[in-house]
């Protein structure tokens, strides 16, 4: 017998578990909503999961644009959404009783694609079990943007040591609140400085963060004022644009400063409609190694002793010491309208999430 997949949830069918579509390459207006048999594609080490929540980042506006250097995006046809918390219906005939999954389970997950859906299927070991009683909507914000943070500060070739100093460009989203707040979290004694635009400079001063108009004209004059007129160790910048790679080496020290990029926002045309230039050539050309390197997610760590990092955020957030901020909740129904949040992007502080259960969507009011 085919698991049910009945549950209410929040789609624009709630008769037909669905998930939005990247059909062609371009705006937010490219997504279309399809219905779709989820149980179909439930096999021997793979698990079917209701998605509760689902997350929302820049890495979806980079995927439906058509820049991401991805096997399963270099065609549409694919669904975004790269990390989830799930509850299992169903799991295939060879999932190991050692996993210790079972139905019913609450799980979190980095699944890169597909969470902007209903349901997804997943492989066993790509799943990260949670209890039930875990606050689904700070969960979800761990897999991708904490767990991206936590490397850019402590796996991305830097080394900063307490009295240490950093500059975090486009600091309010999702990735910079992250990174602001795991410092507190996890007292790293480190001092930040980051960019904004003014309208989040109490926001900003909220997470411990120096704040500095991310269009100032004197942007290095600023970070150097602020640090005795010697920069930053490290500047984190997530536009790889030429401007700003090079503002953010000139605001770190001289000779031994290090910028970590970790995102290529600047190449994405300003409508969201698609990428300006390779991304890859873009990279032969502002990347200076050592000065300046790229950081990205190591994807497996669900598979190795990376995810003891994500647990370790996840006790935090269960003791109080770390909570997630969450920008904006959004029903499934509104794929479009997420999308159009990313590129439109100036509004966003912290993570934003969709909420696909019912009942949790009525709990928020949404």
């Amino acid at each position: 017998m085919s698991p049910s997949l009945s549950t209410p949830n929040t789609s624009p069918t709630p008769s037909q578990p669905g998930r939005w579509l990247v059909t062609k390459f371009g705006p937010p207006s490219v997504l279309a909503w399809k219905p779709h048999d989820f149980t179909a594609s439930l096999s021997a080490d793979k698990v079917l999961i209701r998605i509760l929540v689902g997350g929302i980042a820049g890495v979806d506006n980079i995927q439906r644009a058509g820049g991401y250097p991805h096997p399963l995006a270099r065609q549409p046809g694919f669904v975004t959404g790269y990390d989830l918390v799930g509850e299992i219906l169903a799991l295939g005939p060879s999932v190991p009783a050692e996993s210790g999954l079972s139905v019913g389970d609450r799980v979190t997950a980095l699944s890169m694609f597909g969470a902007h859906a209903t349901h997804i299927v997943l492989p066993y070991d790509e799943l990260i079990k949670i209890e039930r009683t875990d606050d689904p909507l700070k969960i979800c914000a761990l897999p991708l943007n904490y767990m991206t943070a936590w490397g850019m500060l402590k796996h991305s070739g830097v080394h900063l040591l307490p009295g240490s100093s950093i500059l975090i460009g486009s600091v309010s989203g999702g990735l910079g609140t992250a990174v602001a707040q795991l410092v507190a979290a996890f007292d790293l004694g480190i001092r930040m400085i980051g960019t904004c635009s003014p309208s989040k400079f109490d926001y900003v001063r909220s997470l411990g963060v120096e704040p500095i108009d991310r269009n100032a004209p004197d942007l290095v004059e600023r970070v150097r004022e602020l640090t005795n007129g010697e920069g930053v160790d490290v500047a984190y910048d997530g536009v790889c644009s030429e401007d700003s790679v090079q503002k953010s080496l000139t605001a770190t020290k001289k000779e031994v400063g290090r910028v970590v990029v970790f995102g290529v926002m600047g190449q994405i045309a300003a409508d969201g409609s698609g990428m300006v230039g390779d991304v890859q050539e873009v990279f032969a050309k502002r990347l200076q190694p050592p000065l300046v390197n790229f950081y990205r997610l190591d994807t497996e760590y669900p598979k190795n002793d990376g995810v003891k990092d994500l647990y370790a955020m996840v006790e935090k957030v269960r003791s109080g010491e770390l909570n997630p901020v969450v920008a904006k909740l959004l029903r499934l129904s509104e794929g479009v309208k997420a999308h159009e949040l990313l590129v439109e992007g100036s509004t966003i502080k912290g993570k934003l999430l969709f909420v696909v259960d019912a009942d949790l969507a009525a709990q928020y009011g949404i």
